[in-house]
């Protein structure tokens, strides 16, 4: 949901390319140096209830459970628009059911998750948009590294400051995206479509 003109993987001028470290299994990791009581501690901060033995849903074999995604506005009059991820009605209805960006508009997106069984590395959230069949721009944004834990994580981005939504004659429109969060390992664990308007203010005028 951002300018044609931007996307925060930039260019790659300049900057070492990202190396994806060698996947260690949770259980080795937990094993490995089992007698350092300060990096056991550092551990179990980084991986919550894995490292202390907490269950898993054992019944659900997803790795990352996708629950929320929230577009937080600075001053939209309705508040937040937020989504559940977690049934296919609902998915099919983000696709289904448009919403309205007034140009200009500042937001950002937070996205709530479950980490279960094993580590989680390098997870992205990758975000395609597309005016009339034609991809406009990609947001490419990396949420982190997380291990499980009962308790949700929350990432918001960008962390600092707003992003803003195109404005002017040229870009107001229908727009159609496509999200996938995605690992290191290119596991793809979950991919959505969804449909808006950027319009001249809130209530939809042209």
């Amino acid at each position: 949901m951002s300018d044609a003109s931007s996307s925060s993987s930039g260019s790659g001028e300049g900057v070492p390319e990202y190396k994806v470290g060698k996947k260690v299994a949770l259980q080795d990791l937990l094993a490995a140096d089992a007698e350092d009581e300060s990096l056991r501690k550092y551990k179990e901060s980084l991986l919550g209830s894995a490292a202390t033995g907490g269950p898993s849903v054992t019944d659900d074999p997803r790795r990352v459970v996708i629950k929320e995604m929230r577009v937080i506005f600075e001053d939209r009059p309705g508040g937040d628009i937020v989504y559940s991820l977690e049934s296919v009605e609902e998915l099919k209805k983000m696709k289904e059911t448009p919403f309205t960006l007034k140009e200009g508009c500042n937001y950002k997106i937070r996205v709530v998750f479950k980490v279960q069984h094993d580590i989680v590395s390098g997870l992205k959230y990758v975000n395609f948009v597309y005016r009339k069949g034609v991809r406009v721009s990609k947001d490419d944004s990396m949420l982190g590294s997380f291990g499980p834990q009962p308790k949700p994580h929350e990432v918001t981005f960008p962390r600092i400051g707003w992003d803003e939504a195109p404005s002017g004659l040229l870009a107001r429109g229908s727009y159609t995206a496509k999200t996938q969060f995605i690992d290191d390992d290119n596991q793809v664990h979950l991919e959505y479509e969804y449909a808006f308007a950027i319009k001249k203010d809130w209530a939809g005028s042209d």
